[in-house]
């Protein structure tokens, strides 16, 4: 079996999961596995592949710089731009830093990844391109890929020229702006990091569950035996169009949430986790299965374990290898498995004895003898709730962990709702977030009930007190500098609807996030006050107004409000100043404005006035 083109496909797909590699020659060491096993390479789109040959081809071709992460893809795309130009394969395969191509009447030289370089060897190379960019027909052209502040460290420390100087603003400009700030320096700077990994998370589960290398499995003994494999119940899995379309819904939810909370997923990293998923099992070597393997997982009775909820988190491998890589502490931070409602730990505990829930049960959890209501996971249900055996909790507390993880991933569109899906994510909110976003974007109507509970949760932060006001915002303040939890004199009540200049509105943010726009006047004196509404302060917020104490959820999104609430004060602030300047002030006297609270729950005002 192991001559098989199968399993030489399974053993490139190893390549691609979590299994130690030179992070610096990640794709050339896929290069060399593709050209050893003779497998058909997997083809990825090159982001931004089309821009780049299209200025390069030019009569007046800029440099190119492409940034991002490690494991964007850079060194991919710029083998690419090698190949689409003429450059021979074997030629780029030999491993030299620098590669150079005759490109019409100039040379394009390609720097596969500037960190390799030593100063050494860099700097002779920065000092020539920054002549170059400058020059209104250079000879050289430029293709630089660089991790994101590798790029300026390598720059400024180079022997610095006025050339090169002017290079550096130039980029420093394009990194934070995305404008070029040096007319005269003739640069392009693309970003890698960028592309939504959501979107190539769903392709590259294309690409590798169509591979032409799993046509032999038809040839596989175990297959034509009637047997079961993992590896295919995994790779069926994620091509079914009502499972598999679910699965990946949800896995490009998380990805997005992470993404709007500025936690980034590189191509390389995507390509582990699908890898993980397909081939993940915690009995098999460095918890990949190979093809040699699976007869005696079969003949072990240990197939559950394969599972794609499982290996999606990384639990094929051990906590502390889970832990340490970096893709699975960002997927383990929702909690998955650890969090529940009652509604499913009462359907996966009780759900074969309880009349009232055995037909959800059966639709939910029998129906899938593999994964989900197995013969083992029944069997230690029982055991837990007869108590007969002291260790049977320990047995199916992991198994309910697991159970949890698969409905997260398979619960029907029609059944999200009844178990409050997003409860078994540390995220309640996140399904509302995605949904908010999704609206803004497309410029739908928003849901309702989003911007109450926003402003629910604003002024209960803003005041320190359960206030229920919603359409208007309260901004109050302690009235000094202590750290009071308490804020009872009221600064100003900012009307939510459009009204004498004031609004409060949700409006797209960063990437294609969500903001919150505070406006306080009809021009722009004072300015809009503006809070990127990430999911984290988004599930403050709404646990907040749901009750939670403000301190005691999330002490930094608590910091970051207060913040927000300082901006808000220096802008009402300067509306006064700029309505009082044609009044007279009134010596001798001070007005109070302290908070109340009414039987309702809204806040309003009680005015005391202090003579001097």
């Amino acid at each position: 079996m192991a001559a098989t083109p199968e399993s030489r496909w399974i053993r490139f797909l190893r390549n691609y999961g979590p299994i130690p590699t030179n992070d610096n020659m990640y794709d050339e060491t896929i290069q060399r596995a593709i050209k050893r096993l003779k497998i058909e390479p997997l083809v990825l789109p090159a982001q931004f592949l089309d821009a780049i040959l299209a200025n390069l081809k030019s009569d007046r071709p800029a440099t190119e710089i492409l940034t991002g992460t490690a494991g964007d893809g850079k060194t991919y795309n710029c083998r690419e731009v090698w190949t689409a130009l003429g450059g021979s394969p074997a030629e780029w395969n030999r491993g030299a830093k620098v590669q150079r191509l005759a490109l019409g009447g100039r040379e394009l030289v390609i720097v596969k990844d500037l960190s390799e370089l030593t100063p050494e060897e860099s700097s002779p190379i920065l000092d020539l391109m920054a002549a170059d960019v400058g020059a209104a027909d250079p000879e050289r052209v430029y293709l630089v890929a660089a991790n994101h502040g590798q790029l300026l460290e390598k720059l400024k420390s180079a022997p610095q020229t006025d050339a090169l100087q002017a290079m550096t603003r130039a980029v420093e400009s394009l990194l934070v702006g995305g404008a070029n700030s040096e007319p005269s320096v003739r640069i392009h700077l693309r970003d890698l990091s960028q592309a939504p990994a959501s979107a190539m998370i769903s392709m590259i589960i294309d690409k590798m569950t169509a591979h032409p290398g799993w046509s032999d499995c038809d040839r596989c003994p175990l297959q034509s035996s009637g047997g079961s494999c993992p590896i295919t119940e995994n790779r069926k899995r994620l091509q079914d169009p009502d499972d598999g379309a679910v699965f990946r819904r949800r896995l490009s939810a998380l990805v997005e949430l992470s993404e709007q909370n500025g936690v980034h997923f590189p191509v390389r990293q995507s390509l582990a986790l699908v890898a993980n998923i397909l081939l993940g099992h915690p009995d098999a070597a460095d918890g990949l299965m190979s093809c040699a393997q699976v007869p005696e997982l079969v003949a072990q009775e240990k197939l559950h374990l394969a599972s794609i909820y499982r290996n999606v988190f990384g639990e094929n491998l051990s906590s502390r290898r889970a832990e340490k890589t970096e893709l699975f502490r960002k997927l383990n931070s929702f909690g998955i498995g650890s969090e529940t409602s009652n509604r499913v730990d009462d359907l996966l505990v009780y759900g074969a004895d309880d009349p009232d829930l055995r037909t959800t049960f059966e639709t939910l959890v029998l129906s899938d003898p593999v994964y989900g209501g197995t013969a083992a996971y029944i069997r230690a249900q029982r055991d837990y709730l007869e108590g007969a055996d002291t260790g049977a909790k320990d047995v199916f507390l992991p198994m309910l962990r697991a159970q949890r993880q698969r409905l997260f991933f398979t619960l029907p569109e029609n059944h999200a709702a009844q178990f409050e899906l997003w409860d078994l994510t540390v995220f309640r909110y996140g399904g509302t977030y995605l949904d908010l976003i999704r609206r803004l974007n497309s410029k739908e109507q928003l849901p309702r009930g989003v911007m109450p509970l926003i402003m629910r949760g604003l002024n209960r932060v803003f005041t320190g007190m359960l206030v229920q006001n919603q359409d208007e915002l309260v901004l109050a303040t302690s009235g000094s500098q202590s750290q009071s939890k308490t804020s009872p004199l009221l600064d100003e009540m900012i009307s939510v609807p459009r009204q004498g200049g004031e609004e409060v509105a949700l409006t797209p943010g960063g990437r294609d996030g969500a903001a919150l726009r505070v406006r306080l006047a009809r021009g722009e004196d004072p300015k809009p006050v503006v809070l990127d509404l990430t999911p984290t302060r988004f599930e403050f917020l709404g646990r907040v107004a749901e009750g939670a104490l403000p301190s005691s959820f999330s002490l930094e999104c608590h910091e970051d409000l207060l913040m927000f609430k300082a901006k808000l004060l220096s802008a009402t602030e300067r509306r006064r100043e700029i309505d009082r300047r044609d009044d007279d002030p009134v010596e001798g006297e001070m007005v109070l404005r302290f908070i109340e609270v009414g039987v309702d729950g809204r806040a309003g005002q009680r005015r005391v006035v202090v003579r001097i």
